[in-house]
């Protein structure tokens, strides 16, 4: 590729969507006292990498104690972020006791990239992003119910969506979280103030939990 022209909007997004996977992120957190505090986290890939070696029983001990099964999902997607960076940008640079990808991460955003390159910087930028929250979603799962009904707005009941696996499996196509319902199928979408009217309408009960 050549890199001897600026583009600085696409630059910048790239920088953002680098900080997203690997930057500290602001926390927020309430006390037993009350209070609520500001802070600082780890990063995302940061925490899915501590997470695992404390998994796997990298601690530093050489007693035997009980481990908790191996995080298939959390590997995964770390091999997946370390392989494919490394594709992207293969000189992990100078050692500076940051790991390779980390690195990797930040010579790739701070690298003036020509305007012919747009289309491999904004594929980096997509999948940097989903990254992100494929990775959010690993550390702090969603809670989900579902309501097994016809969709008001598509009709459909069932749908089949891939596992953490990759596998196709059957769920119900409305699916509630916290956010809202959203109908799998057709990706309609009812805010959490409308539950209890969207049950009723579908003469089916509001799992229980869903509105507490």
């Amino acid at each position: 590729m050549t890199r001897n022209a600026s583009n600085s909007a696409v630059s910048a997004e790239l920088d953002d969507a680098v900080h997203a996977l690997i930057g500290y992120r602001l926390d927020r957190h309430t006390d037993t006292d009350g209070e609520t505090r500001s802070g600082y986290r780890q990063s995302v890939y940061g925490e899915i990498r501590t997470e695992l070696a404390a998994r796997q029983g990298d601690g530093g001990t050489l007693r035997p104690r009980s481990l908790p099964p191996a995080w298939v999902e959390g590997l995964d997607w770390l091999t997946d972020v370390d392989t494919t960076v490394a594709s992207w940008y293969p000189d992990p640079g100078s050692e500076d006791g940051q790991p390779e990808t980390v690195r990797r991460l930040n010579q790739l955003a701070a690298t003036i990239w020509a305007p012919e390159d747009q289309p491999y910087v904004r594929e980096w930028i997509t999948q940097l992003l989903r990254w992100s929250e494929t990775g959010k979603t690993l550390l702090e799962p969603v809670h989900r119910w579902e309501l097994v009904a016809a969709c008001p707005a598509c009709g459909v009941r069932t749908v089949h969506r891939p596992d953490a696996s990759g596998e196709p499996v059957r769920q119900a196509a409305l699916q509630i979280t916290a956010e809202g319902c959203i109908c799998e199928s057709c990706r309609t979408r009812w805010a959490p103030t409308h539950y209890r009217l969207l049950a009723a309408a579908l003469g089916c009960h509001l799992p229980a939990g869903v509105l507490e």
